[in-house]
């Protein structure tokens, strides 16, 4: 009888193991399809100024916690639209520097350059934060007042 317990042990042990390394297989895949979206959008859309192509990252009902960028889709296209219409120094660049992620969480860290009017050379490193859901961008924060 005690063989039987030991091998019935043994057993419910490795198949608890397995499911412990699927389920950390699984976090793993959905933390790098999540960062994959949002480099995508970041460069798609950020970078290269592609207002219209937000619907693809963004959920309709996206929540935006920047106050100087009304939340929803609408808001954020609007918005974007009107600040990609201004004119930027002609040797401006946005650089997506990295992304850290986990789980529906991603991090951005981002550094923008360019030169002024006055000749001075300009740069500004920032952070964003998103929360995926469903294969979309849910939330964003920054550090922007």
């Amino acid at each position: 009888m005690r063989i039987f317990n030991t091998n019935y042990l043994s057993r419910t042990i490795a198949l608890a193991l397995v499911g412990l390394a699927q389920m950390a297989f699984a976090d793993d895949a959905l933390t790098a399809r999540n960062k994959a979206l949002v480099r995508d959008f970041y460069t798609t859309v950020l970078i290269h100024r592609d207002v219209d192509a937000a619907p693809r990252f963004l959920r309709p009902d996206y929540i935006q916690h920047n106050p100087n960028v009304p939340t929803g889709l609408k808001g954020f296209m609007d918005t974007f639209r009107a600040r990609f219409a201004q004119q930027l120094p002609a040797d401006y660049k946005r650089q997506l520097l990295n992304v850290v992620a986990e789980d529906d969480l991603v991090v951005v860290y981002v550094r923008q350059t360019w030169t002024s009017r006055d000749g001075k050379h300009n740069k500004a490193l920032g952070f964003d934060m998103f929360r995926v859901q469903d294969g979309k961008i849910a939330e964003h924060w920054d550090a922007e007042d």
